[in-house]
């Protein structure tokens, strides 16, 4: 928090809501005490920081979601309504979910556009499509093809506020460690941050670069 502060950058932070692994038998009861509790700690971060405070929530591995365990949607949404966050559900998931045959699934794709009607519901707000590359070294192959692959990213965005993510890192000893299998797509990531060519793309698209959704 302190290192995007001293950036300049006037960015606020998400809440990246981490919930314990096994989930215990009948989930989590308490789930939205633990969503608050977890959303009140960044935003005393940021405010220690002098961040603007969190305007957004998702969560570590999508465990609110259900996609592997009970969802948590539902409550998601409503610490989300309470506190004018928005949520890190896509609208669309025709870019997220290409290939991918979890999120082709019928009752997938059915419990996707419930939640969906129930932010809109709520007045909670949701980008119109999530987009990264979710390979790890042996997919991403090298720089160049991952970045023709993000390149092809930009080009296939839809109209609206839309959000492509990355796990961009510095080369150190303990990436290597700890994403035997990713960090040199995590590095290859940081590099494509400040690579004019990505820069002239954006420009070239008209994509307008924004804070929050």
């Amino acid at each position: 928090m302190e290192l995007l502060a001293r950036s300049g950058a006037r960015v606020a932070p998400g809440v990246h809501v981490v919930l314990p692994t096994p989930e215990p038998p009948g989930g989590f009861g308490d789930v939205v005490d633990r969503i608050t509790a977890q959303a009140d700690v960044v935003a005393r971060a940021a405010a220690a920081a002098g961040l603007p405070a969190p305007d957004r929530l998702d969560s570590h591995r999508g465990t609110l979601y259900g996609l592997a365990g009970r969802s948590y949607l539902g409550e998601a949404l409503g610490v989300c309504a309470a506190r004018g966050l928005a949520f890190r559900l896509p609208r669309g998931l025709e870019l997220y979910g290409d290939g991918d045959p979890l999120l082709a699934r019928p009752d997938i794709r059915e419990r996707h556009a419930d939640a969906v009607a129930a932010a809109d519901a709520a007045g909670v707000r949701l980008p119109r499509v999530i987009a990264t590359h979710r390979g790890g070294d042996a997919e991403a192959r090298d720089y160049p093809s991952l970045r023709d692959h993000y390149l092809r990213l930009l080009a296939r965005l839809p109209e609206g506020t839309s959000e492509i993510f990355l796990h961009p890192a510095p080369d150190t000893a303990r990436l290597r460690a700890a994403a035997p299998d990713w960090w040199r797509k995590r590095t290859w990531e940081l590099r494509l941050l400040g690579d004019p060519v990505l820069a002239r793309e954006i420009d070239r698209q008209g994509i307008d670069l924004v804070g929050a959704w």
